[in-house]
């Protein structure tokens, strides 16, 4: 088997009096998709703050083989920039043509939606703003928090497809996901409970 792209061991994370995560390890390998399951609150969103680096870990350690890229809740883009601008940042940063950046977001289903700013889409549209910056990145590992957040079925057939070409590159994916019919599209699940996590 290869070697893990993300790994890591008896992670702690405490909120206060609360223990949002709990000793909690895993590995990440290229080329599959994990997902990650749990009623709210159990800890699933921290558990990803943590791999990506946003949150630190009271114990614990994290070892990344790879480049990381993290579709979070939150836009963590500059919300008075248009799409287009926002994006041309994107590609800059990855190192991608900006001749490239028309079809991406013709494939996303949002090029009449180019130049408003991100503080004007709706959830749906800044969600596949968001999973459109996320090809820009090519990362090795891609971290994803409720992806299919203000999907419709065709954004939803966009996006797998997007995750099923990152894993046949070698990518390791994981996935937040409430939907239990979704989560068996994975090659394995993660269920978190009360701050622990078990595969």
């Amino acid at each position: 088997m290869s070697a893990p792209l993300l790994s890591f061991s008896a992670l702690v994370r405490w909120f206060g009096k609360l223990q949002a995560v709990s000793n909690a390890s895993g590995m990440l390998y290229p080329g599959e998709m994990v997902a990650l399951t749990g009623k709210n609150g159990a800890g699933k969103s921290t558990l990803l703050l943590l791999l990506a680096g946003i949150l630190r870990a009271h114990r614990g350690s994290i070892v990344r083989n790879g480049s990381l890229h993290f579709v979070a809740h939150q836009a963590m883009a500059y919300l008075d920039l248009s799409v287009m601008e926002n994006l041309r940042l994107a590609a800059l940063l990855a190192d991608r043509k900006r001749s490239e950046l028309a079809a991406l977001l013709t494939r996303w289903g949002i090029l009449h939606r180019k130049d408003r700013p991100l503080r004007a889409l709706s959830r749906g549209e800044l969600q596949r703003f968001l999973l459109a910056r996320a090809e820009l990145a090519t990362a090795d590992v891609l971290l994803l928090d409720e992806p299919f957040t203000g999907l419709d079925a065709a954004g939803e057939a966009v996006l797998w497809d997007f995750l099923e070409s990152r894993k046949k590159q070698g990518a390791a994916v994981l996935v937040c996901e409430h939907s239990p019919q979704r989560a068996k599209n994975a090659d394995r699940i993660w269920r978190m409970e009360a701050g622990r996590l078990r595969s």
